[in-house]
């Protein structure tokens, strides 16, 4: 367990109590823990959300961007209800009003530990031209800051913002996701957004397609979606993916 806390001394009272109940704790700096301390083998960060000028947020996303996604608990002193929010919609497990208790740390500690053991483990690979193979299905989705949880049909924004999605825009989104840098034809875009091809359907697709990239770009200004002539759509930010373990994708 890494704890980053812009308070030494209650970073070094955290770190003994949690070695004192068996774990295998250590503070480290924000600059440290940017350039990948502690691995890929950390099971849990304690983060306060202070550290960092826009309360530790891309700290977060970062960290829930790694292949082994450690479990995070973000500490808050000054932060508001909506700073808060915002850090538990972008995937931190708890967020701890300061000052705490030592014995309300180490249950909280302990709880997030449990939620996670329970949790089925899913592998996160990044997605190539390849795609996925067709017996393994998208849990999660990354890509540029952006999270997309498949199973509830909910995009986040790397802001934290929930954005809605059509019937449509959710097919045309996991067909992107599952094989991304690779272009998509509105033939394909069709079957994924439950249309049928051909004609006028093709237009339709245009129109959906330019919905889609409109709301990413509402978010972002990456772009994300590119036209490409006479082909259909590229979908272009590197894509990482925790899969579940059954189904076809």
């Amino acid at each position: 367990m890494l704890v980053v806390n812009r308070d030494s001394q209650a970073a070094s009272v955290l770190v003994a109590m949690l070695c004192d109940h068996g774990f295998l704790a250590e503070a480290v700096g924000v600059t440290a823990l940017r350039n990948g301390a502690g691995g890929q083998d950390c099971d849990l960060v304690i983060l306060d959300m202070m550290v960092c000028e826009d309360g530790g947020l891309a700290m977060l996303r970062m960290l829930t961007q790694r292949r082994h996604c450690p479990g995070v608990i973000m500490l808050s002193r000054h932060a508001s209800e909506v700073d808060r929010i915002v850090a538990l919609e972008m995937g931190a497990d708890d967020c701890v009003a300061k000052p705490t208790s030592p014995r309300e740390m180490l249950a909280r500690v302990r709880s997030v530990v449990r939620r996670r053991s329970r949790t089925p483990p899913v592998a996160a690979v990044d997605i190539g031209e390849a795609g996925l193979d067709r017996d393994k299905r998208i849990a999660v989705a990354r890509f540029a800051g952006w999270t997309f949880e498949v199973e509830t049909r909910t995009l986040t924004s790397p802001a934290g913002a929930v954005v809605p999605l059509t019937n449509g825009e959710y097919g045309m989104l996991l067909r992107f996701v599952a094989q991304p840098r690779t272009v998509q034809s509105r033939e394909r875009l069709a079957v994924a957004s439950g249309k049928p091809a051909g004609g006028q359907r093709d237009r339709t697709i245009d129109v959906n397609v330019s919905r889609l990239r409109r709301k990413l770009a509402d978010h972002t200004a990456d772009e994300l979606i590119r036209t490409v002539r006479s082909g259909g759509y590229l979908f272009m930010p590197v894509v990482a993916c925790d899969l579940a373990t059954n189904g076809g994708c």
